[in-house]
């Protein structure tokens, strides 16, 4: 089903209608949208735990040169014929030895089949987060990620990303009084949550 980014802009606008501060940062950004991976699960969630705890542009650079040692690079699950063989890019592209446990780990999982991408999409999203989450290195924040920018779900609040907290609390300071942003945005809290990370560029100067 095709999603009408444009409607849900405009029905956060409204939604936002009596928070001046979050209007007008919301109207600002413009219309957001969750753009469609062009890689498999397996390559999402290493480029995912590649991310954890470092900054963006660092996350970046290594994801490029995990990407580099693919041809055209393009990674995939398919194109690792064995463990040995991810494990020496790992190695080169300079993570800590327990990231490099977690994607093995996940390789492994991935490689027998036990996870089903088809069967994960059709999960709620407790049951989803129970499952990934008994895998070393995945968290409730990886899950989200997953949840919002692998499988395109609308309504996640990744209540663990310190960014979007703190860009939370700080419109509240401005706006001088609690805001229950769930309940508000909801049940386009994924849309919302883009459109914090976007504002978070002036909000938290």
């Amino acid at each position: 089903m095709k999603i009408n980014y444009e409607e849900i802009h405009n029905l956060l606008i409204i939604k936002s209608s009596k928070i001046e501060e979050v209007k007008y940062h919301i109207i600002k950004n413009g219309v957001i949208k969750i753009k469609k991976q062009k890689i498999d699960l397996f390559c999402f969630i290493t480029k995912t735990i590649i991310s954890q705890q470092i900054s963006d542009n660092v996350a970046q650079l290594i994801w490029n040169k995990f990407c580099s040692y693919f041809e055209n690079d393009k990674p995939s699950l398919k194109k690792i014929p064995n463990i040995n063989f991810l494990e020496n890019i790992l190695l080169n592209i300079g993570i800590s030895k327990r990231k490099i446990a977690y994607i093995t780990n996940f390789y492994n999982i991935s490689k027998s089949n036990l996870i089903d991408e088809d069967v994960l999409e059709k999960k709620s999203e407790s049951d989803f987060r129970d499952q990934l989450k008994k895998n070393p290195g995945i968290g409730r924040w990886t899950c989200d990620m997953t949840l919002i920018f692998f499988f395109q779900r609308l309504n996640i609040h990744p209540k663990n990303d310190l960014v979007i907290e703190k860009v939370k609390k700080r419109l509240c300071e401005i706006e001088k009084k609690e805001i229950n942003f769930d309940k508000i945005f909801c049940p386009y809290l994924s849309i919302f949550s883009l459109h914090l990370w976007e504002m978070s560029k002036r909000v938290l100067k």
